[in-house]
C-alpha cells in the first residue's frame, strides 16, 4: 500500500500481460491517454490485495458502491478486500499514501494534477451532475433571496460553486441580480440541511437523501435538472498504480459490478434491487427508513450513475470550462479505465442525456 515511485523502465516488469514486458501498444489510452503498461493481455492476480479507498464524507450515497461491492462479493472474486476510510482532504490522502484510490470532486482532482503532488484519475465515479435547488417556502423569485444567505457549496473555495449559479442563471435564478451572503457550512449536504430547516438559509442545493426532511420542513423545490458533467472521480496514487496494475483493473471491473447491482435494470429506470442495496446499507448502521418510503427511479441517486465509469477528454475539457479552472492539458492514462470496461463489455462512451426527475 506504501507510494513509491517507479521508473518507465521498472513499468515494463510489472506489466499486465501474462507474457511479461514487451513491445506490444496497450489497448488503453483512448483521447488523449497513452497507456504506460501493456495491457493487452489477460488479466492477471492482483499484485496489492488490500486497497484502502478514500471518500471526502461518510454519507450513504459515497459508500455505496463499496459496501455493495464488497457484501455482494464482487471484490472477493477479484482477490480484493477494500477499506473506505473518511479522509478531510481526499488528494492529500492518497498523494500520502494513506489510501491508495479516492473518490474527490473532478474539480479538485484537476488542481491536484496541475500541481503534481502524485495522485492523477483513475476514472469516473459519477458522471452526471443533478442540479436540485430547495428554498424556503416562503420565497417565490429570486429577488425573495434579497439579503439572505444561500449555500452553494460545502468549503470555501469549492469550484462546484461556480456551476451551480451557472445552472441557477439558466433557469432564471440569476444570484449576480441580488445582494445575497455565500455561506459553507460543510462538506456534506447533511450539513447544509441542518441549516436550511433552522432557517439560517434560504437556498441550498439539496440530493434524494434529503429531500424527506426537505419535504417535512416545507421546502419548495424551484427546478431540478440534469447536466451531463462530470461529478466526482476516482483519483489513484500513481506510484501505487505504477506498482499495481492489476489490483486497479480489478478494483474497477469489482466497482462496475457494483453499479450495475445498484441501477440495475438500467440507469434512468426504477431500481429493481432497491431493497437489497437498502438492506446492505442498513447492515453499515445508515438509516435508511425514508429512502425505503421512496418509490421512483432516482431513489439510490440512479440518475448519476454510468455504467461504464465514463471519463475522458472532453469531460476533462467540461469541467475546466463551468468550473472556470486555468486551462490544464488532458494528461490521464485511460488505459486502465478501458480494460476494466473491456472486460465488462462495455466501451467508454459518455452519458446518454435523459428525462429528469
Amino acid at each position: 500500500m506504501r507510494a513509491r515511485c517507479v521508473s518507465i523502465a521498472a513499468l515494463a516488469v510489472i506489466a499486465i500481460t501474462a507474457a511479461g514486458c514487451g513491445s506490444t501498444p496497450g489497448e488503453g489510452g483512448g483521447r488523449g491517454g497513452t497507456s504506460t503498461v501493456d495491457l493487452s493481455g489477460p488479466i492477471r492476480p492482483a499484485e496489492d490485495r488490500d486497497i484502502t479507498v478514500a471518500i471526502p464524507f461518510p454519507d450513504v450515497a459515497m459508500y455505496s458502491m463499496y459496501n455493495v461491492g464488497s457484501d455482494l462479493g464482487y471484490y472477493e472474486q477479484e482477490g480484493l478486500k477494500i477499506k473506505v476510510i473518511t479522509a478531510e482532504d481526499v488528494n492529500a490522502a492518497v498523494a500520502s499514501g494513506s489510501a491508495d484510490i479516492g473518490v474527490n470532486s473532478v474539480g479538485s482532482a484537476l488542481e491536484a494534477i496541475r500541481n503534481k503532488i502524485g495522485v492523477t484519475i483513475l476514472a469516473g465515479h459519477w458522471c452526471r451532475q443533478n442540479f436540485d435547488f430547495a428554498v424556503q417556502p416562503n420565497v417565490e423569485s429570486v429577488e425573495d433571496l434579497e439579503g439572505t444567505n444561500i449555500v452553494l457549496a460545502g468549503t470555501p473555495g469549492d469550484p462546484a460553486q461556480f456551476q451551480r449559479a451557472r445552472v441557477l442563471k439558466e433557469e432564471n435564478w440569476d444570484l449576480d441580480s441580488i445582494d445575497h451572503t455565500l455561506v459553507n457550512p460543510g462538506p456534506d449536504s447533511a450539513t447544509w440541511r441542518a441549516f436550511f430547516t433552522a432557517r439560517r438559509v434560504s437556498l441550498m442545493p439539496f440530493f434524494a437523501d434529503d429531500e424527506p426532511a426537505l419535504q417535512k420542513h416545507g421546502a419548495r423545490v424551484i427546478f431540478q435538472t440534469l447536466r451531463n458533467w462530470a461529478n466526482d472521480v476516482h483519483i489513484v496514487n500513481r506510484g501505487w498504480l505504477a506498482e499495481n496494475p492489476n489490483s486497479a483493473v480489478r478494483f474497477l471491473r469489482g466497482t462496475l459490478r457494483a453499479v450495475d447491482f445498484i441501477v440495475a435494470p438500467g440507469v434512468g429506470k426504477r431500481p429493481q434491487n432497491k431493497d437489497a442495496v437498502l438492506d446492505i446499507y442498513a447492515d453499515h448502521d445508515f438509516d435508511v427508513s425514508a429512502l425505503r418510503g421512496q418509490d421512483d427511479s432516482w431513489v439510490l441517486g440512479g440518475e448519476l450513475f454510468c455504467e461504464n465509469l465514463y471519463f475522458d477528454e472532453a469531460a476533462w475539457a467540461t469541467t475546466i470550462a463551468t468550473q472556470k479552472l486555468k486551462p490544464l492539458d488532458f494528461n490521464v492514462d485511460l488505459g486502465y479505465l478501458e480494460k476494466a470496461q473491456k472486460l465488462m463489455s462495455r466501451d467508454n462512451a459518455p452519458p446518454a442525456r435523459m428525462s429528469y426527475p
